[in-house]
């Protein structure tokens, strides 16, 4: 499967449904009866099994590491299907899910007047008292996360030549991704389609390569491990999020290691991130995509 670019960075339970201004006279199209929108999320082959190491022109990463997840927490919450000021449906409480756990997972689903909503939205955000599990994530696993405030939480190993090192990061971002659009049948979708008796399911798509791109805004980005690896100050083989803090952007000229030495510059942008742990973060502000490809605008809440 091809996987773009991050796209859309813009820095700036019983699971209850909330179904609020279900007017018809503000949105697209004429309302006909009801129909169903359903949200689904899917981590990719990239999350599920591994990212590769390949060439420029192929798609993993281009210095020689293989990267494998053992686990992809993630928590959703505030979903919304909205349009011409008029909000049709928004989902009440979080979920947590373990993306590595394979396959389609189902998030929620409205009952909403039939027609194309032209704006959904989505919050990655922080586990709390509101949040329930989905599928993969543990009793354990929530519990951790409710305790650190996490949104996001990844582990796994990347390989190289023989050397492996390991990583397990936390964050507590909340990041909005809203104006969500994709192309679907050969044509740009804005929101959703919802046929009268029918469904639209729409896939929030989590894209963990992300985490291994060296520039925060260019869609000449590549994925590299390099610089993490080079960032295991105390060479015990795991790379803390402490230890990435203490990494700059810049290659260092005293490494005895070539790798370290010589690697690319990471490029910010326009973004005020001068050392990797910061650089990670704002990556993990653009994990979440929309029917597979699609793009949303990310904003920073928190």
């Amino acid at each position: 499967m091809k996987r773009g670019w991050m796209g859309g960075l813009v820095l700036g339970l019983a699971l209850g449904l909330a179904l609020s201004g279900c007017g018809d006279d503000e949105s697209d199209g004429d309302s006909v009866g009801n129909g169903t929108v359903r949200f689904t999320t899917w981590g990719e082959e990239y999350i599920e099994q591994e990212i590769p190491a390949a060439p420029p022109a192929e798609e993993g990463l281009v210095d020689g590491w293989t990267v494998k997840y053992s686990k992809f927490l993630i928590v959703f919450k505030d979903i919304t299907v909205s349009g011409g000021g008029t909000e049709a449906a928004r989902m009440t409480g979080s979920k947590l899910f373990d993306m590595h756990a394979a396959g389609e997972k189902d998030i929620t689903s409205f009952e909403v007047p039939a027609k194309a909503w032209t704006s959904t939205s989505f919050v990655v955000g922080p586990a709390d008292d509101t949040t329930q599990l989905g599928e993969g994530a543990t009793q354990q696993d929530l519990e951790a996360m409710k305790a650190g405030g996490y949104s996001i939480h990844v582990k796994g190993s990347a390989s190289k030549n023989g050397v492996t090192k390991t990583f397990d990061w936390q964050f507590k971002t909340k990041t909005l991704y809203r104006d969500c659009k994709a192309e679907v049948d050969g044509k740009e979708v804005h929101g959703v389609v919802v046929p009268q008796g029918g469904e639209d399911t729409v896939e929030l798509t989590i894209h963990g390569d992300h985490f291994f791109y060296d520039d925060l805004e260019a869609a000449t980005a590549e994925r590299r491990f390099d610089a993490i690896a080079c960032a295991d100050a105390n060479g015990d083989g795991e790379v803390t999020l402490e230890e990435l803090e203490q990494a700059t952007l810049l290659p260092d000229a005293n490494a005895t290691d070539e790798a370290c030495k010589n690697r690319p510059v990471y490029r910010p942008g326009s973004q005020p991130v001068n050392n990797l742990r910061a650089f990670v973060t704002a990556l993990s502000r653009t994990v979440g995509h929309y029917r597979g490809e699609g793009e949303c605008i990310s904003e920073k809440m928190e």
